[in-house]
């Protein structure tokens, strides 16, 4: 195996050990009553973004839960909106899929969604870890330059 092969394969392994390592939830934190960018049209450029394993967990749900989704509430109170974004706790059936809208008496309404996926409680958010498509890419290179090595030794 040629010496450029072996140090492709290394970055494989490393990026690898990479993805295992940072198994860690990101999601957006911010509440729109506080901060307009966190409404809708979501400005992400600047709002904090949150480690939720990291983060302390809420009294009623320290023994229970831990946090392991990301979760955007959409609250309509007399007219008003507001958007909170944050590390949310429990999942259910829709969690990615669909989002849950619950309405009150008095013009009162929320909406609910929650996702699993890194930084997907913005509107703009990929959603999708990039790590797969970083490691196909890798993959692919790596086999390019072993068929070309290939070819340049056999001529």
């Amino acid at each position: 195996m040629s010496p450029f092969m072996e140090k492709t394969l290394l970055l494989l392994g490393v990026l690898c050990c990479i993805q295992v390592i940072s198994t860690a939830l990101m999601c957006y934190d911010c509440n729109s009553e506080y901060d307009p960018r966190c409404g809708d049209p979501f400005e992400p450029y600047s709002i904090g973004e949150v480690n939720c394993s990291k983060q302390e967990p809420l009294e009623h749900l320290k023994d229970k839960y831990k946090p392991i989704l990301c979760r955007k509430t959409v609250q309509k109170i007399y007219g008003k909106t507001r958007i909170v974004r944050g590390c949310g706790y429990i999942p259910d059936e829709r969690t990615d899929k669909e989002c849950i809208r619950r309405s009150g008496t008095h013009d009162v309404s929320a909406t609910y969604c929650a996702c699993t996926k890194e930084l997907c409680n913005g509107a703009t958010a990929v959603g999708a870890n990039q790590m797969p498509l970083i490691l196909a890419l890798a993959a692919g290179f790596a086999i390019f330059v072993t068929r070309h090595s290939i070819r340049v030794e056999s001529s």
